[in-house]
């Protein structure tokens, strides 16, 4: 049986779980203990110790995590592995304050708790937000190539 492939395998992978633990502790770093590093491998399920420090050591010669000052923390190399993840949720929450706050206005008006210019507000802030996400949204995505956006120049011309 082969093993899973893609981006979902890889985002359960243990080694993006090690990686997401670290990112995940207060301020993406670990303080450097004797037996941390076994119990972090306890923590995430790894079946040798072999298979944990191969793992540990691709993150450092990477450059996703660094030993520094007495701790182990995530570099900006490492964060950004989960860059998508952190728009999401930051997205996801976003939308439901936007509809808290939807509802919120619908009553006031109904009331007339508030004035119909603050509609007018909540429009220009929600385009300034949805203008952040689309920013934030092309600098996360897949550079490609000059050769491969030619390619797909001509591949769109058929």
């Amino acid at each position: 049986m082969s093993k899973p492939r893609g981006i979902s395998a890889d985002i359960q992978s243990p080694r993006t779980k090690l990686l997401y633990l670290i990112y995940s502790a207060p301020n993406n770093r670990i303080k450097v203990e004797p037996g941390v590093k076994s119990s972090l491998s306890s923590a995430l399920g790894y079946k040798s110790d072999g298979h944990f420090h191969y793992d540990w050591n691709y993150l450092m010669n990477a450059g996703m995590i660094e030993e520094k000052q007495g701790y182990f923390h995530v570099t900006e190399e490492g964060k950004k592995e989960f860059a998508l993840h952190s728009t999401a949720s930051i997205s996801n929450t976003i939308m439901i304050f936007l509809g808290v706050a939807i509802l919120f206005f619908t009553f006031s008006l109904e009331y007339g708790l508030l004035p119909k210019e603050s509609v007018a507000f909540f429009g220009i802030a929600l385009i300034i937000i949805g203008s952040v996400f689309l920013v934030v949204s092309r600098k996360n995505k897949p550079k490609l190539p000059d050769e491969a956006r030619v390619l797909l120049k001509e591949l769109n011309r058929h």
